[in-house]
């Protein structure tokens, strides 16, 4: 059988006989309605855990929008305009509006990304700025967080009146699922804030929880820092609107977590001894890519290989990329030793690298990225053009071989044989009720 997979925009087609193909996943389909537009406008009318935004938005009030960047494929130019319209019908102008985009700790948006993800009308409506998680003269402190995180967040969130996040759904590690709260931490929080954020998910595998530790500390963030209202929306394998929520940050993430898991929880049969995991589109650096290891691990048995089927045409990560490629080939116990002697100025790095070490630990892990990156964060590494044959030869080594492949993987939840959606202990995989 000739299966195709994507390696950025190229196709490389792979002959695995039926007989030792284990899976062949994908997320699972589901039409999207007939106007994407009427579901928006639908989910505004029908919020989950708070009134309508134009109940809550005083007319006189400074809006602030957070919407996520290109590392996320929300289409948020069909999104946008209908949540401002609502706006208006309000009683609030485009002029008291504001979108910031969330960038996080990545690398700004440059205004060609922009203009694409967000679309003329937006640019011609609002002002459009992105974040600066390293600019301390827009960072307030809000004090600290139960676990003693410091909510370094930005001005100009705080300064506007009312607040609103829009984003996608879909299983994310170490967070569990994205969305909801996690536009506001990490999108527009201080890098020392998103860093210490992303250590409390440095130790076990957290894809699919609902309630994780990273999860858990968002919506603290969020409650302090002041999140009034969400529209997050779950999409199908072609990038079009399945199910559009909104409402409360926390209540209306765990309604569309529920659409996520019959979107992207995938079932499958028997774990593969290699995985083929290819996270396009999703898959300009390492950083999000890397994804696509978090999702092949549940679909791999404990020892087997997991290949990323990625260029990663970034890098490591544009703006972590550096201090990462030192720490790569350090062990966990050294990094939480050079973290508490302050020795990691970018402490983003080591909590990514303690992710990459459970994978290394676990399985052998190959990337298919620049061979010298791919080595220096102790990773073995193969060619695009050598995979068809790798493929071949590890056939002949073992002719009950069983080879795996998750095509969009950073966006998909493999389902064990043991698990089934209804029969998963709660807040693991199955999404619990919102409250």
């Amino acid at each position: 059988m000739i299966i195709p997979i994507q390696y950025g925009k190229k196709t490389i087609r792979l002959d695995i006989p039926d007989k030792n193909l284990a899976f062949d996943m994908r997320a699972n389909r589901f039409p999207a309605p007939e106007s994407e537009t009427e579901e928006i406008r639908r989910c505004l009318a029908r919020p989950v855990g708070t009134g309508r935004m134009g109940s809550l938005v005083p007319k006189g009030a400074s809006v602030v929008i957070l919407g996520d960047d290109r590392t996320r494929m929300t289409p948020q130019h069909k999104i946008v305009p209908v949540v401002l319209n609502e706006l208006n019908a309000a009683g609030v102008k485009d002029a008291q509006v504001r979108l910031i985009i969330a960038v996080g700790t990545h690398r700004p948006m440059t205004a060609a990304e922009i203009r694409l993800k967000y679309g003329d009308e937006v640019l011609r409506r609002v002002e459009v700025i992105n974040h600066d998680c390293n600019d301390r003269r827009n960072l307030v402190d809000k004090g600290v967080t139960r676990r003693g995180t410091r909510i370094l967040v930005s001005k100009d969130f705080m300064l506007s009146d009312f607040r609103i996040g829009i984003g996608g759904v879909l299983p994310h590690h170490p967070v569990g699922w994205s969305g909801g709260a996690k536009i506001l931490l990490p999108g527009v929080a201080g890098q020392e804030t998103v860093c210490a954020m992303h250590l409390l998910g440095a130790t076990e595998q957290q894809l699919g929880k609902v309630v994780t530790p990273c999860r858990e500390e968002m919506e603290d963030f969020a409650r302090e820092a002041g999140l009034d209202f969400i529209v997050n929306v779950v999409m199908n394998e072609r990038g079009r609107i399945v199910k559009a929520v909104s409402g409360h940050f926390i209540a209306a993430h765990r309604e569309a977590v529920k659409w996520g898991m019959k979107v992207f929880g995938v079932k499958f049969r028997k774990h593969a001894d290699i995985t083929l995991s290819s996270t396009y589109p999703a898959d300009y650096d390492l950083t999000q890519s890397d994804k696509g290891l978090f999702s092949a691990e549940l679909a791999t048995r404990k020892g087997g290989e997991i290949i990323l089927v990625s260029p990663c045409p970034e890098g490591i990560a544009p703006t972590h990329g550096e201090e990462m490629a030192k720490l790569g080939g350090y062990d966990d116990e050294t990094l939480w030793a050079m973290l508490k002697q302050n020795r990691i100025h970018d402490r983003f790095c080591a909590s990514e690298c303690m992710y990459l070490n459970h994978i290394k630990r676990n399985f052998k892990a190959t990337l298919m990225m620049d061979p010298v990156l791919s080595n220096v964060m102790g990773f073995h590494y193969l060619s695009a053009s050598d995979l068809p044959d790798y493929v071949a030869y590890r056939l002949r080594l073992n002719n009950r071989l069983k080879i795996g492949i998750i095509h969009q993987s950073g966006e998909i939840l493999p389902i064990p044989p043991a698990s089934g959606i209804g029969s998963v202990r709660r807040n693991e995989i199955a999404p619990r009720e919102p409250f």
